[in-house]
């Protein structure tokens, strides 16, 4: 007899101790599934300023090129066709 009542004691621990164990993994689960949405949200935003930063970037750099100043400093940008032409012409 007092071995079932140490069997029933054993068996009553392990089950108290599972549901708190499982308790603690999902709570757990929860706050990783949210640290995971706030990443993916702060990695979103930060992929449109990178896209909105290169565009701009691009204009800005175009603008550059197409300057007076620029232009007397460097010279005018060839286009391909004109290249193609000189570099046929010397062979």
């Amino acid at each position: 007899m007092e071995s079932i009542l140490k069997a029933d004691l054993y068996f009553f621990i392990t089950s108290i101790s599972v549901v708190v164990i499982s308790s603690f993994i999902i709570i757990a689960l929860f706050y990783f599934i949210k640290i995971l949405r706030n990443f993916y949200k702060i990695s979103e935003m930060l992929k449109n300023y990178t896209q909105d930063a290169n565009s701009e970037l691009r204009e800005m750099g175009n603008h550059v090129r197409q300057s007076p100043l620029f232009t007397f400093i460097f010279g005018k940008d060839k286009s391909k066709k004109e290249s193609e032409k000189s570099s046929k012409k010397s062979i």
